[in-house]
């Protein structure tokens, strides 16, 4: 599909959600008092039409396509190479989205500009499992026959990567490749195999092994995030993280101590910088944690922490997607549940609110895979 076709996309009607009359009110409120302003024919009628294409680039990736259906001529500028390729690439959109599987294969996507759900209705018509995401990609895993697929969940077009050497491999990544491409690492962590395939030369390649000097490479995570082209894993025994340059294969290990009474420890990013989130349980009060990690010593820096009262004295799991300064939360405890948003920047904690339907159960009370990705238009696997 070439850039700029979105004719197969069709952004579905948002998932109801759980929320309160209060904020019901207030969203009604507010929308009431958006819809009766004004707008002045004498400004507008003389507004120049080249200048629609920049200001649409700069809505939020949902408002661009649900203005396909405003008009045709809207359409026509929306769907065009030119609006993809000039306007839409030069506008990066800040905030990124979070692709979710649940236990049951349910697959969502939430925009948390909009504070909104959308249901993906599974193009690949198989089981598949979102592993990674760079440059408004996703990566998707067929645990049935071992495949791999990258997708712009987006515009659904995606491709299905060549079989490689490896036939045996658990661990997952994915990095941008500068403005060309795009790079996916596979690794064997029981025979310290691994290759990376390049979407330029469309060849799986640095087919290695693992050097000796990374202890136990079975224990690092399945969620990495990446950084330019470097993928960081969250490793445990030893704690650690363990990094790997997907253009040159360079492995490294950086140990770092962990904070007393931490657990579940995962990586996120944020403005090129690695970010380390947590529980952190004391005196029977669960906290989510996060500390920024030093780029040359990897020590550790709180950033900001906000405590649970819900869970006093449970058993609590941790599931943390992260990118771009946003972080997506979800705490599970028996049957309860929490899920947040926060901004590193504004240090802002929102509270998430699950599709109708998806409070946890038996079935699908963990956050089983998921991904934070940027929303982008032209981004081609």
């Amino acid at each position: 599909m070439a850039a700029g076709n979105f004719g197969s996309f069709s952004l579905m009607e948002p998932l109801s959600t759980k929320k309160s009359r209060r904020d019901r009110n207030m969203k009604e409120s507010s929308r009431v008092s958006y819809m009766t302003e004004v707008m002045e024919p004498q400004i507008w009628k003389s507004f120049p039409e080249d200048l629609f294409e920049h200001v649409l680039a700069r809505l939020p990736i949902a408002t661009i396509i649900r203005f396909r259906v405003v008009c045709q001529q809207w359409n026509n500028l929306i769907t065009s190479q030119g609006f993809s390729q000039h306007s839409c690439v030069q506008v990066s959109q800040a905030i990124p989205w979070f692709y979710i599987t649940f236990e049951d294969n349910y697959r969502v996507m939430y925009d948390p500009f909009e504070e909104r759900w959308y249901y993906d209705p599974n193009i690949f018509g198989i089981p598949i499992l979102p592993v990674s995401s760079a440059g408004g990609l996703v990566c998707f895993f067929d645990f049935y026959y071992r495949d791999l697929y990258v997708c712009n969940s987006l515009t659904q077009c995606f491709k299905k990567l060549p079989a490689g050497s490896i036939k045996r491999w658990g661990r997952l990544g994915m990095t941008v490749n500068g403005i060309e491409g795009y790079k996916v690492l596979r690794l064997d962590d029981y025979n310290r195999e691994y290759e990376i395939y390049d979407s330029v030369t469309k060849n799986w390649g640095h087919l290695a092994k693992v050097p000796e000097c990374i202890n136990r490479p079975g224990y690092i995570s399945y969620n990495p995030v990446s950084i330019d082209d470097m993928l960081y894993f969250m490793q445990t025994r030893p704690t650690g993280i363990v990094s790997c340059n997907t253009s040159t294969g360079v492995w490294t290990q950086h140990l770092i101590q962990a904070p007393l009474y931490s657990s579940n420890l995962e990586l996120a990013e944020s403005g090129g910088q690695i970010m380390l989130v947590g529980l952190l349980t004391e005196n029977n009060v669960t906290c989510v944690c996060i500390w920024k990690v030093q780029k040359v010593t990897f020590l550790l820096k709180e950033v900001d922490r906000r405590q649970f009262s819900e869970f006093r004295g449970k058993s609590v799991s941790l599931a943390c997607l992260g990118n771009k300064g946003l972080l997506l939360c979800y705490l599970t405890s028996n049957n309860m549940y929490y899920m947040v948003t926060y901004n590193v920047a504004t240090r802002k904690w929102v509270k998430v609110c699950l599709p109708h339907g998806r409070e946890p159960h038996a079935e699908n009370r963990v956050l089983m895979h998921g991904t934070a990705f940027q929303p982008c238009l032209t981004a081609m696997p």
